[in-house]
């Protein structure tokens, strides 16, 4: 007695498990999670951004109507976060704007005058104000890691299916 199974798909070998397409929609999806979870004034860890100074809110609130600790005022920073390079392996995300102007004018063009990547980096590493507050927001959480697995799940079932 005896159960014979056989093969009733395509060659495996040849399946492409990863593109350069593939990884740059990850790391569309990875910027975009950034983004959401920072516009709605939480860190990588989920916990709310610590508030604006009196003096920045006042300035905030002047310039938009609202003093929410969402590190935005012009929407530059969060709006040049991009992915940056892909390869077949990789995506990399990043900033696109250098700073441009003085630090003299308005709010929005002081703000506007320090460039992207280094408002990330104040924001995010060393400390952002007089007070230097550090607010982490760029970087990926466990929970976006499980949306990006998902995301990768559903694009290897569907390789699988036309194997």
């Amino acid at each position: 007695m005896s159960i014979v199974i056989r093969r009733n798909f395509g060659d495996l070998s040849a399946l492409k498990l990863t593109a350069p397409e593939l990884m740059r929609e990850i790391g569309l999806m990875a910027a975009r999670l950034i983004r959401t979870r920072t516009e709605h004034g939480l860190d990588v860890h989920g916990a709310a951004f610590q508030s604006l100074s009196d003096g920045y809110a006042k300035q905030k609130q002047k310039a938009l109507g609202h003093s929410r600790a969402d590190l935005q005022v012009s929407g530059r920073m969060l709006n040049d976060m991009q992915v940056t390079e892909v390869t077949e392996n990789r995506a990399t995300i990043g900033f696109i704007s250098s700073g441009a102007g003085s630090s003299r004018g308005t709010f929005i063009q002081r703000s506007r005058s320090v460039g992207a990547n280094d408002k990330a980096f104040f924001h995010n590493e060393v400390g952002a104000g007089k007070s230097q507050v550090i607010r982490e927001f760029f970087d990926l959480s466990e929970a976006d890691a499980d949306q990006i697995e998902t995301a990768v799940d559903a694009y290897l079932e569907k390789m699988l299916q036309h194997a």
